[in-house]
C-alpha cells in the first residue's frame, strides 16, 4: 500500500481530523489504561515507563495493547541515556596509533547513541508524540 499509514481513530481524535474523513466507529477498542511495569526494567526504566505511561494515559492514547510498544520505547530511551553518560565520561573521540601517526576516531558509542535516537523517534511517532 502506498502513502503514509492510516492514523488510528483514537489518535485522530486527539490530534484533530483536518481531512474531515469519517471516524471508524467499529474499530476495535482495547481496554484503556497504563499496563503494569515490566519486572526486568532497571530503576530508571521503571521510572520512565510509569511516567510516560501516565502521560499517554492522560492524553487518552494508551491501551493495554500498547504495552510492548511502550516497553520498546523505554528500552531505547534508557539505552540512549546510558550512551549519553558514557560519552560524557569518555568523550566522543579517542586516539589510536597507526603507521601513519596518530588517528582520531569517533567513539563506537556515538553510533550506538544515534541508532537509539532513531528508534526513540520511531516509537514516539507510534504514540503521536512527534509533530
Amino acid at each position: 500500500m502506498s502513502g503514509p499509514p492510516k492514523t488510528p481513530s483514537h489518535l485522530r481524535l486527539v490530534r484533530g481530523n483536518p481531512s474531515k474523513r469519517p471516524i471508524n466507529k467499529k474499530e476495535p477498542k482495547p481496554p484503556s489504561g497504563v499496563p503494569p511495569t515490566p519486572k526486568h526494567f532497571t530503576k530508571q526504566g521503571k521510572y520512565w515507563f510509569k511516567r510516560i505511561g501516565e502521560e499517554l494515559g492522560a492524553m487518552g492514547v494508551m491501551s493495554s495493547m500498547d504495552a510492548k510498544a511502550l516497553e520498546l520505547l523505554i528500552e531505547a530511551y534508557t539505552e540512549y541515556r546510558q550512551h549519553c553518560d558514557t560519552l560524557d565520561e569518555e568523550g566522543y573521540t579517542y586516539t589510536t596509533q597507526s603507521d601513519g601517526g596518530t588517528l582520531i576516531k569517533a567513539h563506537p558509542v556515538a553510533a550506538m547513541k544515534a541508532d537509539a535516537w532513531k528508534r526513540i523517534r520511531a516509537m514516539l511517532g507510534e504514540f503521536g508524540m512527534t509533530p
